[in-house]
């Protein structure tokens, strides 16, 4: 029994995928056709396809008053399917803190 249980949890940590955050500090600057644009410290360009309710409820990015503020971002990027059935990655905000 200790043996299909042991072999049930290896299968499982090989079927399951787990979803992994990333993080940068930038700036925002501006919302657009669903999109959300940042440039970080080294002047590197990054937009977001959406955000989640949770960070949404923190920081309303659909207003003006954040352009220019500074931001740790942390987001996952999602494997999602285009409007030809193509798959892309879309990045996607998990939480916003916003710098001082």
């Amino acid at each position: 029994m200790k043996t299909l249980i042991t072999l049930f949890t290896l299968l499982s940590f090989v079927f399951v995928k787990s979803q992994e955050t990333l993080s940068i500090k930038a700036t925002f600057n501006g919302h657009e056709e669903g999109f959300y644009y940042f440039t970080d410290y080294n002047d590197n360009s990054f937009f977001f396809e959406g955000v989640e309710a949770a960070a949404l409820e923190k920081f309303d990015l659909t207003n003006n008053r954040f352009i220019g503020k500074k931001f740790n971002i942390t987001y996952k990027v999602e494997t999602t399917k285009g409007e030809y059935g193509e798959e892309y990655y879309a990045s996607i905000i998990v939480d916003l803190v916003q710098e001082e």
